[in-house]
C-alpha cells in the first residue's frame, strides 16, 4: 500500500465541497455532489469517484455546465415525469429524477421520471439506492458519451450506458446491481493509465479494432471499449439510449461530449431514466423484505464452488469496502492525491 494515502471519508468530502464553492456551485448543491463523489471512492468505486473531480471542476471553470442547478418539469402525468436538465450538473440532475421518481412512487405504487440534456452522473447505483429510504425498489438507465463501436462496426459511436437496481431487504443487505455494458468503464482504462498499468486483454480494442494491453490506446487514444456479452451487451447499449434520449428527444450517439472533450457549446447532453416502485402494491413492503432474504438465504447457503468461502449477492462488495473505509479512510493512488493537491493549489485549498 506504500503507493496509497488514505484519507477520512468526511475530510475528502468536505474538500471536494469547498472545490465546488470556490468555483461558484451553492453550497447546498456543492454538499450533495460532493457527498456522492466522495461516496463512490468510500464503496470502492474509485474509477467514478474523486478521481474524476479535477475535470469536473475544470468544465465548470470554462462555463461548459452549470454552477446552478436548473431543473424544469416539461410534462407530468399520472406516475411520469418529464424533466428538463439545462445542462445541470448530472449528479444534481440524477438526484432531483430519483427524488421525482421516488415522489410520484408515493402518489401512485410506481414512478417514472426523464431527465434530458443532463450530464456525467458519476455511480449509476448511488441514485437507486435513494428509493431503499422507503423501502421501494429503485432502478436507472443511462445513456453516455460514444466509448463503444457498434456490433459489426469500427467508428466509436455508442455509449457504455449503464443500468443499476437497488432492492430492500430485512436482516441481509440490499441486493445492488450497477453496471455499465462495457466490460469495463472508461475510468477503469484512465485510472490504469495514471498508475502506470498495463490492462488485460479482452477490456478494449484499439483504433484498429485489435485487443489492447495499453490503456491509452484503448480509450483516449481512439480505441473502444468491448461490450460485455458481444452482441448482447450491444443490443441493451441501444435499448438504453431508446429508453433515455430518444425518449426524451435528447442527444445520442456521436452528439454526446466526453468529460474530457473541448466543448464550447456547453451542454454535454446525456439523458437519464428513473424508476421507483413500492411493494406495497404487490405483497407489502415487510412481506417483500421477509421474502428477499429467504430468496437471499437460499442463494447464499446453496453449494458452494471450490475455494470459495462465500457466495456474495450483488452489492455486498461494496457495502463491507463501506463499512472498512470508514473505519479505516479511502485508500487513494498517489497519483490521484497529486492531482487533487494541484487542484486544491488553484483553489487555495488544502488538502
Amino acid at each position: 500500500m506504500s503507493n496509497f494515502i488514505r484519507i477520512k471519508f468526511e475530510k475528502l468530502k468536505d474538500f471536494c465541497q469547498q472545490a465546488y464553492m470556490n468555483v461558484g456551485v451553492p453550497e447546498g448543491e456543492a454538499e450533495m455532489i460532493a457527498d456522492l463523489l466522495t461516496r463512490s471512492d468510500l464503496r470502492g468505486v474509485e474509477t467514478h469517484g474523486v478521481t474524476r473531480l479535477p475535470i469536473y471542476i475544470q468544465r465548470l471553470q470554462k462555463g461548459y455546465v452549470r454552477k446552478e442547478a436548473k431543473i424544469t418539469v416539461v410534462k407530468e402525468k399520472g406516475p411520469t415525469a418529464f424533466l428538463e436538465a439545462h445542462g445541470t450538473m448530472g449528479h444534481l440532475a440524477a438526484y432531483r429524477g430519483m427524488e421525482k421518481a421516488i415522489a410520484k412512487a408515493e402518489e401512485f405504487g410506481i414512478g417514472w421520471a426523464s431527465v434530458g440534456n443532463s450530464g456525467h452522473f458519476g455511480v449509476a447505483g448511488l441514485f437507486p439506492m435513494m428509493a431503499l429510504k422507503k423501502d421501494f425498489i429503485g432502478y436507472v438507465v443511462s445513456n453516455s458519451a460514444p466509448m463503444m463501436f457498434p456490433w459489426g462496426g469500427r467508428e466509436r459511436i455508442i455509449g457504455n450506458n449503464p443500468l443499476a437496481y437497488a432492492l430492500p431487504a430485512g436482516r441481509y443487505l440490499p441486493v445492488v446491481l450497477d453496471f455499465s455494458l462495457g466490460v469495463v468503464s472508461s475510468g477503469k482504462l484512465i485510472l490504469s493509465r495514471k498508475k502506470g498499468e498495463k490492462i488485460p486483454l479482452g477490456w478494449a480494442v484499439d483504433k484498429n479494432g485489435l485487443p489492447t494491453e495499453d490503456p491509452y490506446k484503448g480509450y483516449e487514444g481512439g480505441g473502444a471499449l468491448a461490450p460485455i456479452g458481444g452482441h448482447k451487451g450491444y443490443g441493451l447499449v441501444l435499448i438504453h439510449e431508446m429508453l433515455t434520449a430518444v425518449l426524451t428527444g435528447g442527444k445520442w450517439t456521436r452528439n454526446i461530449k466526453s468529460l474530457y472533450e473541448e466543448d464550447k457549446s456547453g451542454i454535454q447532453g446525456t439523458c437519464h431514466s428513473f424508476m421507483a416502485l413500492d411493494p406495497e402494491c404487490f405483497i407489502g413492503r415487510e412481506a417483500f423484505k421477509q421474502n428477499m432474504d429467504r430468496y437471499i438465504k437460499s442463494i447464499k447457503e446453496s453449494g458452494k464452488a471450490k475455494n470459495v468461502d462465500e457466495i456474495l449477492i450483488p452489492g455486498e462488495p461494496e457495502f463491507k469496502t463501506e463499512t472498512k473505509r470508514l473505519q479505516e479512510g479511502i485508500p487513494m493512488a498517489q497519483n490521484t492525491v497529486n492531482e487533487l493537491i494541484a487542484l486544491g493549489k488553484s483553489l487555495g485549498l488544502t488538502l
